[in-house]
């Protein structure tokens, strides 16, 4: 099974001088779906931030499909094979609809019109957007949001898929929409969220981050259900 990103003993720091991240190392492979927990402040965004390209680490070495992302040159080609969401949703929706928003990426990358036509209607049809096509995705519901945000990610054809916190602003039919959305993915995917059931409906393998690093690197369900390890680090496991 080929690696999609390998991070090896990567160091962060913001401005105040702390580490966000803390010599941390990861590996995920193709087709993995792999759940990132921690409270508030481990580190979950700034890692995603780093895995296609958006911050740098201070030490330490990442690659994306046996690219170095610290050669310059790699950076447009991981970030096509990458796809990020981000936490605060209406940072990266800016067409003035939807179907613009889900064909942006394809038309940046050059594709004819007939692979941008084909690639849009079925992530709309897939995602449950048809209907709202010709809608300024800033007129959406905070959960139509967040499906647009990620039928224009994987609309780039990705070959990992980044959420940083996609239960953000869903209520319960769209929550289990997600879930159902996120199953049906052939591609791998990580995500980060404080709602434990969907890590443990969407995903096989889950990180616990605290201060930085990677304290916890177990199969989901062992791992959520381990209330020795997770109030250790101030999280309440899942009960059956």
């Amino acid at each position: 099974m080929s690696c999609v990103i390998h991070a090896d003993n990567i160091t962060f720091s913001y401005a105040n001088g702390i580490n966000v991240l803390s010599g941390l190392s990861l590996r995920v492979h193709e087709g993995e779906k792999v759940g990132v927990i921690g409270t508030s402040g481990a580190g979950k965004t700034t890692l995603f931030w780093h895995l296609n390209g958006l911050l740098r680490p201070v030490s330490g070495n990442i690659k994306v499909l046996e690219r170095p992302l610290s050669e310059h040159k790699n950076i447009n080609e991981v970030r096509r094979h990458v796809a990020l969401t981000f936490q605060q949703v209406n940072d990266q929706l800016f067409c003035s609809s939807v179907w613009d928003e889900i064909a942006f990426g394809p038309r940046n990358l050059g594709w004819t019109k007939k692979q941008i036509q084909d690639t849009v209607e079925r992530w709309l049809v897939y995602f449950g957007l048809t209907e709202v096509s010709q809608r300024p995705p800033q007129h959406l519901s905070g959960g139509q949001k967040r499906t647009v945000a990620l039928a224009a990610a994987m609309a780039m054809e990705p070959d990992l898929l980044i959420l940083d916190e996609p239960a953000n602003d869903l209520d319960h039919r769209q929550r289990r929409r997600m879930i159902t959305y996120l199953k049906g993915l052939q591609i791998a995917f990580m995500i980060a969220t404080h709602d434990l059931r969907l890590i443990m409906e969407s995903t096989e393998r889950c990180i616990l981050m605290d201060k930085g690093k990677i304290v916890a690197d177990r199969p989901t369900v062992e791992l959520l259900r381990n209330e020795k390890i997770l109030e250790k680090y101030e999280m309440e496991a899942l009960k059956m």
